[in-house]
């Protein structure tokens, strides 16, 4: 009885925990990410059943060029797509959007991204959901910033 109980309750956990923080950026966002991305640091608060909260994943990209517009993979959820570059973030406020969840997430400032390089932007919004991926073309740098609500 107890082992009927145990086995179904260990795996439900083990295929949560397998779920990779890339994967879940492509199911929340219906995106479909470059298969080289390499995550190499992830800060978060997100707890509750759909990980309401913030997060902010550094990935390096093996890619020379990282694809200017992320691809959807569709679906249900009908969200707006902005893009843009160096140039161009204060129209959507992207500096102190992510400057606030960095605030927030106590990310050390090595870990910032540096606004005075050149970047790429994207923002993705659904509903009260944000996120914003930052492209730095010459440290092969991405940055990814979710705010889900």
């Amino acid at each position: 009885m107890i082992v009927a109980i145990l086995v179904p309750a260990y795996l439900w956990n083990e295929a949560k925990n397998n779920v990779t923080h890339k994967k879940q950026y492509e199911q929340n966002w219906q995106l479909k990410l470059p298969s080289t991305l390499k995550e190499l640091d992830q800060y978060t608060n997100q707890g509750g059943f759909r990980g309401e909260g913030v997060r902010y994943t550094i990935y390096k990209s093996k890619e020379k060029q990282f694809p200017s517009t992320l691809e959807s993979t569709g679906g249900r959820k009908i969200i707006t797509k902005y893009f843009g570059d160096t140039l161009h973030d204060h129209e959507r406020d992207i500096k102190k959007f992510i400057e606030n969840i960095l605030l927030r997430l106590d990310v050390p400032e090595d870990k910032m991204p540096d606004f005075n390089g050149v970047y790429l932007w994207q923002e993705f919004n659904y509903e009260s959901d944000r996120l914003v991926v930052l492209y730095f073309p010459n440290k092969k740098l991405c940055y990814f910033v979710e705010a889900l609500t």
